[in-house]
């Protein structure tokens, strides 16, 4: 599909993920193939205050409704928002996240396949991803929808299993079983979190059997920080550690194929679902070339502080800051020019993490490029 000048975001699918997406340049886009990942929360039961219905003076208590999303309407919706937002280029599609949460669409269809049925009706090209350890029902829907649309598989494996004697033997299982050819498979080697103490990534690509004739090669690492609680208000730099190591591996490689280049952009390694009624710091998270700046404020809620204006303070020291990539970079960019002249309008949590989204997501892909 792709060799190492291409850029692969893992995107857990939200809103702030989609516009960042969406509002990527024309030539950045044709650089890169997101691996977007379907998350629980859209299909997570809700409830609703009923209310009493006969006579209004009692003090009967409220009855409280349950709302369970129907997961096709669901996944009808997600289907529709990646066709609006990225259209019909390839992209590789996972659902393991919804694993033990979401059951069979309509009582008898899984929510890969019936995506993928979705998918085909607006002809998209989702690349489904699995594991070695995923259910025999989502193997399944994986394997059919590989002869149905011939647009390839991908694997995602963890560092452990790729470590483990009998990798080799239950990664050929594996392809055997979905029905593919390397010829036509993307292998994704998922480190999840940075750890400077993991295996290299040359010593990873030893270990993969038959790495010339995989389709595509990719390496994922994650080293943004699980949150921005260590570090106190004002402005700090963080190492973008996954990029340089990668990128320093590719400069003294000595194989033959180096893999593809894949984060978890400006998010931790890890998925962890934000508690609810979290009160985030009004902080930016900036792209630079081997670092990410970090604008910290303080929680917006927390009592005496300046609340969501920090953004528009902070988007003012950043726009004047040296590291400032300028407005017309990126839309991500032109966002935070804007707002470091707006007064009134101070955004929001998932608008700034939007704009830093769309910022790095232009920083990496460009950066690839530039090799």
């Amino acid at each position: 599909m792709f060799g190492t000048r291409h850029y692969v975001p893992i995107l857990r699918w939200k809103q702030a993920e989609k516009l960042a997406l969406h509002r990527l340049l024309a030539g950045d886009k044709e650089k890169m193939t997101p691996l977007i990942e379907i998350i629980p929360v859209p299909f997570l039961p809700k409830t609703s205050d009923e209310g009493t219905t006969e006579d209004a003076s009692t003090s009967k208590p409220l009855l409280q409704v349950d709302l369970t999303p129907d997961p096709g309407s669901v996944l009808r919706r997600q289907a529709r928002d990646v066709l609006r937002f990225w259209g019909n280029s390839p992209f590789f599609l996972d659902l393991g996240h919804l694993e033990g949460t979401v059951p069979l669409v309509d009582g008898s269809t899984h929510a890969l396949a019936y995506f993928a049925d979705l998918a085909r009706s607006y002809r998209m090209k989702p690349v489904p991803v699995t594991t070695l350890n995923r259910p025999a029902n989502y193997r399944a829907a994986t394997a059919s929808i590989l002869k149905l649309d011939r647009n390839g598989l991908c694997i995602r494996v963890n560092i452990s299993e790729l470590t483990d004697d009998m990798f080799a033997r239950r990664l050929a299982e594996a392809i055997d079983e979905l029905g593919a050819s390397l010829a036509e498979s993307d292998l994704v080697l998922d480190y999840g979190v940075f750890d400077v103490k993991a295996p290299g990534i040359a010593d990873l690509l030893s270990k993969v059997p038959e790495l010339q004739k995989w389709r595509s090669v990719i390496v994922a690492r994650g080293a943004f920080p699980k949150d921005l609680q260590g570090l106190k208000p004002g402005t700090h730099k963080i190492a973008r550690s996954d990029w340089t190591d990668w990128v320093n591996g590719l400069r003294g490689s000595a194989h033959s194929r180096w893999p593809s280049y894949s984060d978890y952009t400006i998010q931790y390694g890890q998925y962890i679902e934000p508690c609810k009624g979290a009160n985030p710091s009004a902080s930016i998270r900036y792209t630079l070339a081997e670092q990410w700046l970090i604008m910290r404020g303080e929680g917006i809620r927390n009592e005496g502080s300046p609340g969501a204006a920090q953004w528009n303070a902070n988007a003012i020291l950043l726009a004047e800051n040296a590291d400032f990539y300028g407005s017309g970079f990126s839309a991500g960019d032109a966002y935070i020019s804007e707002m470091s002249r707006e007064q009134k309008n101070h955004g929001s949590a998932g608008t700034w993490i939007q704009a830093g989204l769309n910022h790095h997501m232009s920083v990496v892909s460009r950066q690839i490029a530039a090799l």
